[in-house]
C-alpha cells in the first residue's frame, strides 16, 4: 500500500480472549515523511510504540490515532511499530524506508550568517535551548480535526530536503518550504493550535511555532511581522504574521517548517496525508 492511508480495525472484544496471532500490515515510507495511522479500540490501556520509543496516542471516541514519522537523516533501515495491551502486541506495522532523491542549490547570503561571531554563536545556543525546550512538551492530543492546508498559495522557490551550499563554503539542508513572497503579505495559520513562540529569532528572524498536539509543531519564519502572542489558541487559517525578510535569508520569503516527534519532516506530505484522514 503505496503512501496510501492505513486504517486499522479491531473489533472491540466484549469478555473475548485477544487473538494470539497480531495483525500485520506492511508499509513504506521514505526519509522525511509522514505517516497517520488510526486504529478502532476503546481501552485505554492500549500503547503504541515505534523504534522502541512510545508514541502519543490521540483518542476520539472508538479511534486511537497516531502519526508515525522517517527522519530525513535515515539510515533507510526497516522498522516495525506495534500497537500493545500490556506485553499483547494487537498490531505489527512494518515499514519498508525507500530512498527519495533531494535536490541541491547554491544561495548567497550575509557571511556573518555563516561563520558566527562568538556573540552571534551564544545568541544561538541560548536561542536553541529555548527551543528544544518548546519542542519537549507538547500538547496530549490533536488540536485539530481538519486536514492542514498551504501557509500560501504562491510559487514555492524552495522545496524541503534541498541541499544548499552557503556562500560555496558551508554545506547544509534545507528542512522547510520556502514560499515567494514580498514583505508584508498574510501568513495564514496551516492548522488550528497554540502559539508556544512569536519572537526574533538569529537565523529565523521574526518567527511564529505553532503547537499543533501530539508533537507536531509549524514554523513560520523571516516574517516582518507577528500578530500573536504566546499562548494564544488559533484556528486553521487565522492570519498570524506578515512575511518579511529577517534573519538568515538571501531575500524576502516565507519559510515554513513542520517539526513532528523532534524531526522536521516535509509539510506537504503532511498536507496530504492529513487529507486522507481529516476528510471534509
Amino acid at each position: 500500500m503505496k503512501n496510501l492511508l492505513l486504517t486499522l480495525l479491531i473489533p472491540q472484544l466484549f469478555g473475548c480472549a485477544i487473538a494470539k496471532n497480531p495483525i500485520q500490515q506492511e508499509l513504506s515510507i521514505s526519509p522525511g515523511e509522514i505517516r497517520f495511522v488510526e486504529f478502532e479500540e476503546t481501552s485505554d490501556k492500549i500503547r503504541f510504540y515505534c523504534k522502541d520509543q512510545e508514541i502519543k496516542l490521540n483518542r476520539v471516541g472508538k479511534k486511537l490515532q497516531a502519526v508515525v514519522i522517517e527522519s530525513y537523516f535515515s539510515e533507510l533501515k526497516p522498522f516495525t511499530c506495534f500497537l500493545k495491551e500490556k506485553d499483547q502486541n494487537l498490531q505489527e506495522l512494518f515499514f519498508q524506508v525507500v530512498d527519495r532523491e533531494y535536490k541541491s542549490e547554491q544561495l548567497r547570503v550575509n557571511p556573518k550568517r555563516i561563520k558566527l561571531s562568538a556573540k552571534d554563536q551564544k545568541r544561538a545556543n541560548a536561542e536553541q535551548v529555548i527551543l528544544n525546550k518548546i519542542y519537549a512538551s507538547s500538547l496530549n492530543s490533536f488540536q485539530f480535526d481538519k486536514a492542514f492546508i498551504k501557509p500560501m498559495d504562491s510559487f514555492i522557490t524552495s522545496i524541503y530536503g534541498t541541499r544548499r551550499v552557503y556562500n560555496k563554503v558551508k554545506k547544509g539542508q534545507h528542512l522547510g518550504t520556502d514560499f515567494r513572497a514580498a514583505i508584508g503579505e498574510k501568513v495564514p495559520a496551516t492548522n488550528s493550535g497554540k502559539v508556544v513562540l512569536a519572537a526574533d529569532l538569529f537565523f529565523t528572524g521574526w518567527t511564529v511555532i505553532i503547537d499543533h498536539g501530539m508533537d507536531i509543531f509549524s514554523v513560520y519564519g523571516h516574517l516582518s511581522k507577528t500578530l500573536v502572542k504566546e499562548g494564544d489558541m488559533i484556528e486553521r487559517g487565522q492570519i498570524v504574521a506578515l512575511s518579511g525578510n529577517t534573519g538568515r535569508t538571501s531575500g524576502p520569503h516565507l519559510h515554513w517548517g513542520v517539526k513532528v516527534q523532534g524531526q522536521y519532516i516535509d509539510g506537504l506530505v503532511l498536507i496530504d496525508e492529513s487529507q486522507k484522514i481529516f476528510k471534509e
